[in-house]
């Protein structure tokens, strides 16, 4: 997700710096709630049934400094960053990047296209065209972290790959996310994969599963109405989440997440509001607020525009993980290979 963030800052920048923009005169905002009656289910309830998919995001989560206060872009600026960010990932290299020295560690590890990648062709400005994900604050900026939250933000830094050790990401497999099927965390923004996900609904009960490539995924069910939230006492990797109707729209609270969840500095003491709101026959706005005072100074929230995809076609996979993965084994036996080289040792 970081990956893809820092993607679109870096190609929303360059267009700014470039002197592409141009003035937004209209103003846009999440849709109204759908009034047809062909989006509802049989007993009356909005109809918030399918695979909804949000696709591989361009937009960043952070409304890139250089844009200010420009809340939405216009459809010419979104084919312009579209396009320049095709373009800058055409090359035969990992990311688009050029090559290194061939028959190096460095060649061997990018040398491929863009050919099967998530970036470039794919990765789109979501469809409302906002220049940030985040919708409040205002700036569409994450809020001040406290000094503990700052804290626990480095530290996750800290444990990304390739900073573990000589072996890098080999030294501590147990840590690599793509590997170890930990599954996807709360709120679910973007997936490793398509981050698509199916609702399935009925009068008192939603269930969602994500879909998350080799992450592993996660389902979740979702009871509708006045149902308590667990004890305080009961911790889940994904929370204990209750779900109500406020008009048209389905409120779902999560409370009681673990110390094992992460979110942007945040963990155990995380709270999500999410809304779920049918905007039209192929639209379903996502919206959810974070709220968390030991790690954010104030709650945020953040819009995802998710788009119905066919039932028939239902191109939604499971997240599968280990299976067949025999990577992992030359992983760790190179990196001890290394080790013992590095030692003199045969």
């Amino acid at each position: 997700m970081r990956v893809r963030q820092l993607t679109g800052v870096v190609t929303l920048t360059a267009f700014i710096m470039g002197g592409w923009w141009v003035a937004t005169p209209e103003g846009q905002g999440a849709p109204a709630p759908a009034a047809d009656p062909s989006l509802k289910t049989p007993w009356g309830a909005p109809d918030l049934n399918g695979i909804w998919d949000v696709g591989f995001v361009l937009t960043p989560l952070e409304r890139p400094k250089e844009l200010a206060d420009k809340e939405f872009l216009t459809d010419e600026e979104v084919a312009q960053v579209e396009k320049a960010h095709r373009a800058r990932l055409a090359g035969d290299g990992a990311g688009g990047r050029a090559r290194s020295t061939r028959g190096t560690d460095a060649d061997l590890a990018g040398a491929y296209n863009q050919a099967f990648s998530a970036y470039g062709v794919h990765e789109k400005v979501i469809r409302t065209k906002r220049t940030s994900l985040i919708i409040d604050p205002p700036d569409g900026k994450i809020p001040a972290l406290t000094p503990d939250g700052q804290k626990r933000l480095e530290e996750e830094r800290r444990e990304e790959p390739n900073e573990f050790g000589p072996g890098g990401v080999a030294d501590h497999p147990e840590q690599r996310k793509n590997d170890r099927c930990i599954g996807s965390m709360l709120p679910f923004i973007k997936g490793i994969s398509s981050g698509n996900r199916r609702i399935v609904q009925s009068p008192d009960m939603v269930a969602i599963y994500m879909e998350d490539g080799h992450v592993g995924g996660g389902h979740r069910m979702i009871p509708i109405g006045t149902h308590p939230h667990l004890p305080s006492n009961i911790r889940q990797f994904l929370g204990s989440s209750r779900a109500r109707w406020e008009g048209d729209t389905l409120v779902v609270e999560v409370k009681n997440l673990s110390n094992k969840s992460r979110f942007q500095g945040s963990r155990e003491n995380l709270e999500l509001v999410e809304r779920f709101t049918r905007a039209g026959p192929d639209l379903l706005i996502y919206r959810v607020t974070v709220t968390d005072p030991t790690t954010f100074s104030r709650p945020w929230t953040i819009e995802l525009p998710l788009t119905k995809l066919s039932e028939k076609e239902n191109k939604i996979y499971e997240s599968a993980c280990n299976e067949g993965n025999y990577a992992m084994v030359g992983i760790l036996a190179g990196a001890r290979a290394r080790e013992r080289e590095k030692r003199g040792l045969r």
